[in-house]
């Protein structure tokens, strides 16, 4: 299914991407000149990029939910168990690869838009949904 590239949705793109290169640059500005010297380093900006991919590909399927509060609270809720949850496997692990979000970050995606569909309307045609008790992609 294609969807046109109308000039607000440009204009939305545009903004989202500004918005998170504005919150990158915050980040690298005040670790070099905060109080103390610190960079975070590659597993937590792996975590950052999950995160930022995740609710890429989540968020435009429900864009008619949008303006629901309930489907907000959903998925805050969902983002603060996914930052919570990688944040236990990033401290406790001494080693981590980059390419090791692979595979839980795909089951991560299947299980946010299986938790959003339930009770609700699909997502767009062409991605998975939870129907019938049981996950089908169309």
């Amino acid at each position: 299914m294609h969807i046109p590239l109308t000039r607000q949705r440009v204009q939305e793109y545009l903004l989202a991407i500004l918005i998170g290169l504005a919150a990158v640059a915050g980040v690298i500005l005040y670790a070099d000149r905060g109080p103390v010297s610190w960079m975070p380093s590659v597993r937590w900006w792996g975590l950052a990029a999950l995160t930022v991919i995740l609710l890429s590909v989540m968020l435009p399927q429900y864009r008619r939910r949008w303006a629901q509060r309930s489907f907000w609270l959903h998925i805050g809720s969902l983002t603060i168990v996914h930052i919570a949850a990688w944040s236990i496997v990033l401290a406790k692990a001494s080693v981590w690869g980059l390419l090791w979000f692979v595979p839980p970050g795909m089951v991560e995606v299947a299980l946010f838009v299986c938790s959003t569909s339930l009770g609700t309307d699909r997502p767009r045609e062409g991605h998975c949904s939870l129907r019938w008790r049981r996950l089908t992609c169309a």
